[in-house]
């Protein structure tokens, strides 16, 4: 019987990949940068710092601020208007703050997350994680296990929500089981090969499956 979940939020609760990876791209073009769609795609997830040399390698630090500042710049031009929430989201995370201790990783800034993230649903986590405050970010699994101390639990009292496959081998590392949902970083047949003890299509699916354990409990 979980206790406590614990959720990623890019790819889970914020559908906003998309324009990281399109702002990315952008701002490495107008500083005269070499950057793939697919490097992009495939590292999207990972932390700033860990993107700069992903993508870029060795480059100055003055060069690098120069293309964080226009990535964000052309992020916030392009989610401008958008409504970015998972359709589910607004719904389900309330019922289930009323039933677990929720709690948030995420490898994005502290700052990034309480500029794009509703406050009156930010508030349904009593612990999040940044990738900013992290010493050992994901896919190591020292947040998650940091996150299930705070929550006051064990590893087999708590779950994750993750999209991609670098969440599925955080969590198997942890000791801790693994919620995946195919609206992220990975396709349901990378989940799968990733070990996931569960694939789902959305959110709603995963109160569906809480909902179940605990009638059989």
């Amino acid at each position: 019987m979980f206790k406590a979940i614990i959720f990623d939020f890019n790819g889970v609760l914020f559908d906003d990949l998309r324009f990281h990876e399109e702002a990315y791209l952008r701002a490495a073009k107008n500083t005269g940068l070499s950057l793939q769609r697919e490097t992009v795609r495939k590292y999207i997830s990972t932390t700033a710092n860990q993107k700069r040399r992903l993508f870029f390698g060795d480059i100055s630090n003055e060069t690098w601020n120069q293309i964080f500042q226009l990535k964000t710049k052309y992020y916030f031009d392009l989610i401008q208007g958008e409504n970015l929430l998972f359709p589910e989201v607004g719904d389900v995370l309330p019922l289930l703050a009323h039933r677990y201790r929720l709690g948030l990783i995420s490898n994005t800034s502290r700052k990034y997350f309480e500029t794009v993230f509703p406050k009156n649903l930010a508030c349904l986590f009593q612990e999040m994680i940044f990738g900013d405050e992290m010493l050992d970010p994901k896919p190591s699994p020292e947040p998650l296990l940091e996150m299930v101390g705070r929550l006051g639990v064990v590893p087999g009292q708590c779950c994750y929500v993750g999209d991609s496959a670098s969440d599925v081998q955080m969590a198997k590392k942890a000791g801790i089981e693994i919620f995946s949902v195919a609206t992220g970083d990975s396709s349901k047949e990378e989940l799968r090969e990733a070990g996931s003890d569960w694939i789902l299509n959305n959110l709603s699916e995963l109160r569906e499956e809480l909902d179940s354990m605990e009638s059989l409990s």
